[in-house]
């Protein structure tokens, strides 16, 4: 959500250039919603005066970081006005192009197993159980290559349906929920299978709604059945309409058989109804959540003659803050004082609590330090929380 200042209340962002860090890297809220979020810090005059000082002495730190250091190039000249204007705007994702980059492909040590949906404003990722079988040692690979570990935070044996939850990052990219009847004459309707580790979208064609036979024997109403042929290594895939709002997911089930059953029954792809996928996301438990990113200090408000931040009273001994080398005292001299964080003002711990929040666990993040009256840039990644003894943000 974006919060905007009232009009009468002064904003200030507090910006640096980006410096290797001072310290070595170490290595690597609320429940979310399914059908990132922009900040803004307000500040009083009186604030913005006092940060003046820590954005100039921020930059003074830069050029004496960067001083004497030789360029990686000539520079080049601008270009004409005319080559300028000539250039072509980038083409406009389409709606089913968006879509695509929230698929991703589900792995088992290296090998695909079926796809799965990520969840707009959400990040936690829709899929189909029978896809991911016991769910473990499963890796999410997303439309730029990366891959994460994910698992199984709620399932439901009867529909076939998996809630992954990642164990690191947060991807940007989610499809919501269509409204639309899947079946209604007119309706444009799209999956996405996999070929080569890179996600298509594909033709579908849906037969009817009919009962099938679920996990554990459940009978399946109003399932939708596919005629268009789906691999296995497809199951999971939502089916889109053409704003690339998910209509189904792609799931396994058996056909009803009359009489003594013969022989074992064989799942076929069907697809898994909107109404079905939000009650099941409804009754997810609590826990079902992302890890959440820590740093691992402890914090009082603290106001200097240069700015206002937090200053650190406690650093957990295996955390972000000890490893980047952040400094702890009781007494104000010997006590680091974070100034902000990716730019934005900290005058708070509460605000510094709500920034790390934003985050996810493996990000990096930027800090502005002020120790011993001079600034200090520092970047560290973000872990999550190794378990309730932890204490700070």
């Amino acid at each position: 959500m974006n919060h905007t200042p009232p009009a009468h209340t002064p904003t200030s962002r507090l910006t640096v250039h980006r410096t290797p860090p001072l310290s070595p890297r170490p290595a690597h809220g609320s429940p979310p919603r399914w059908w990132t979020t922009s900040y803004t810090s307000d500040v009083s005059h009186r604030r913005r005066i006092l940060l003046v000082p820590a954005v100039a002495a921020a930059a003074l730190l830069t050029a004496a970081l960067s001083y004497g250091k030789p360029t990686t190039g000539p520079a080049h000249p601008a270009a004409p006005a005319s080559a300028a204007a000539s250039a072509a705007p980038a083409p406009t994702p389409t709606a089913l192009q968006k879509a695509q980059r929230g698929v991703v492909i589900l792995e088992h040590a290296g090998r695909p197993v079926g796809l799965g949906v990520v969840l707009a404003n959400d990040g936690r990722i829709l899929t189909a159980l029978s896809a991911v079988g016991d769910g473990n040692n499963i890796d999410a690979r997303y439309a730029d290559g990366s891959v994460v570990n994910v698992r199984v935070g709620h399932s439901d044996r009867g529909w076939d349906l998996a809630l992954l939850v990642p164990q690191a990052g947060r991807w940007p990219d989610g499809l919501g929920a269509t409204e639309l009847d899947p079946l209604q004459a007119g309706t444009q309707l799209r999956m996405f299978t996999q070929l080569n580790r890179q996600v298509r979208a594909a033709s579908v064609v849906l037969k009817d709604r009919a009962e099938l036979l679920g996990g554990d024997g459940e009978l399946l109403r109003d399932a939708l059945r596919i005629s268009t042929q789906v691999p296995a290594s497809d199951t999971g895939a939502p089916l889109v309409d053409s704003e690339g709002r998910v209509m189904a997911i792609v799931a396994r089930a058996c056909v009803p058989t009359n009489g003594p059953v013969s022989k074992p029954c064989r799942p076929s792809a069907f697809g898994v109804p909107v109404e079905v996928l939000k009650q099941f996301l409804r009754s997810a438990p609590a826990n079902a959540l992302p890890p959440s990113p820590w740093l691992g200090i402890q914090g009082v408000a603290a106001e200097t003659p240069f700015a206002r931040g937090v200053r650190i009273v406690g650093i957990h001994p295996d955390s972000p803050a000890s490893q980047a080398g952040l400094q702890a005292a009781d007494n104000a001299a010997g006590a680091d004082v974070i100034v902000a964080v990716d730019g934005t003002p900290v005058p708070s711990p509460e605000k510094l609590a709500s920034l790390v929040r934003e985050r996810a666990v493996g990000d990096t993040i930027e800090l502005i330090v002020l120790r011993q009256n001079r600034f200090h840039v520092l970047k560290l990644t973000l872990k999550g929380a190794p378990g309730p003894g932890a204490r700070g943000n």
